[in-house]
This record gives structure tokens, C-alpha cells and sequence, in this order.
């Protein structure tokens, strides 16, 4: 009853934002059969597949670095606070809701609650990687905000959901990872540092969990 409760809370925030034209239920196992791919407009959760953690933000900012909105990845993975809209890339014209997302595109990822994007640049993260944090004000913030998504085969044409990726931060070519050895104590206990690296592993591959999927459009 909670989840759903939490779910409806999403939902009110996305049609709000007016960003809801279909919505799809999902099967037992969590899938949804009607929809193979992430598309502009889709509200997703990103799971660090290493750990099972979501990728997650709140109103609350670093005590060092940058002093923007934090990042992190909470094992807690029904929190509300871990829902991120897929837009295009700064200064690009919106795509229109439905339209699958290329492998390759550069896309932003906007925090459904506070309206920020995820974003990162050259300071220092709090375990000494590179930040990673969210800006901007209701969505308007820079090129930092620009991220690749790489998909891990060459014979994907398009982002699908459930399949493994990795972002690739466009201004630095970093990609966005988590390490679980790296983790916060209070007010977040159990969460785990996002940050940004110059080496691919297993440490940087994510996919796509709960969310709100579109009918591609035709």
C-alpha cells in the first residue's frame, strides 16, 4: 500500500508537469510488454546494476565541492526522490514525448521532484572521485547537464529498457559510476557516492527499473 500510495504521488507530479499523455501498467515480474524502449518524456528509475541501488537526489546540497544538490545511490529502492525525467540535451530542441532515445544521443536527466539535472564538472567528490550533483532552476541549467548514453552492444539502435548502459558525461567524457565501498553515514546512512570517472567497468553500467513508459510514437 505504500509503494502505491508512492506511486500515485509520482504520478500526480508528472501530470502536473504535463508530461503524461499514456501510461502502461506493468506485468508481475515488473515489465511492461507494450513498451521496449526509453523514450524522451519516460519517468525512470536508474539501477546501478552492481549494487541494486537506485540512483537518487533531495533538496539538500554538499558541505563541500560545488555546494549544489547532492547525488548519491539509496538502497532504499521505493523513495520517491529516485525518479528522473529523460529530456534532450541542453540547449537542443525537445523531442516529443514517445520518441525512443538513440543510442549515442545526449540527453539530460531531470530529478522529477526538484527539478534539477543531474550534472558534473571538476570538483572534487567527497570520497575524492569527480562530483557529481544536480543544478539548474526548474530545469534551465548548462553543458554540464549533457550526458551520452552508450549502449552495450552495436546492434542497438535505441536505448531499451532493462538493458545495460552507461552514461558518458559529454564536457569531460567521464562516466557516471558508483562504487559500493564508497558509502555515506548520516543523514544518509547505507548510500552510496555517485561520481564520475575516466575508466569504464562494472562500476559504470545502469539500466532502467520502475518508471512510467511511453507508447512509441508513429
Amino acid at each position: 500500500m505504500a509503494q502505491m500510495m508512492r506511486m500515485v504521488r509520482v504520478f500526480a507530479v508528472v501530470v502536473a508537469l504535463g508530461l503524461v499523455r499514456i501510461v502502461l501498467g506493468a506485468r508481475e515480474d515488473g515489465h511492461t510488454e507494450e513498451v521496449r524502449y526509453v523514450s524522451y518524456g519516460s519517468v525512470i528509475k536508474l539501477e546501478h546494476i552492481p549494487t541494486g541501488t537506485r540512483l537518487f537526489s533531495q533538496d539538500m546540497a554538499y558541505g563541500s565541492g560545488s555546494s549544489q544538490q547532492f547525488t548519491s545511490c539509496n538502497p532504499q529502492i521505493d523513495d520517491e526522490n529516485g525518479f528522473w525525467v529523460v529530456k534532450s540535451a541542453h540547449q537542443e530542441p525537445p523531442q516529443a514525448q514517445g520518441t525512443p532515445v538513440p543510442c549515442g544521443a545526449t540527453i539530460r536527466l531531470q530529478h522529477l521532484t526538484t527539478r534539477r539535472n543531474l550534472h558534473s564538472h571538476n570538483h572534487a567528490s567527497p570520497y575524492k572521485n569527480y562530483e557529481v550533483s544536480c543544478y539548474g532552476d526548474d530545469g534551465n541549467g548548462d553543458l554540464g547537464d549533457n550526458w551520452i548514453v552508450e549502449c552495450r552492444t552495436d546492434d542497438q539502435a535505441f536505448w531499451e529498457r532493462f538493458a545495460t548502459v552507461s552514461f558518458t558525461h559529454k564536457q569531460t567524457g567521464r562516466s557516471l559510476q558508483a562504487l559500493a565501498k564508497n558509502k555515506y553515514s548520516d543523514p544518509i546512512a547505507n548510500h552510496i557516492e555517485v561520481s564520475c570517472t575516466s575508466k569504464k567497468s562494472a562500476n559504470t553500467q545502469w539500466k532502467t527499473n520502475e518508471g512510467i513508459y511511453f507508447v512509441p510514437r508513429t
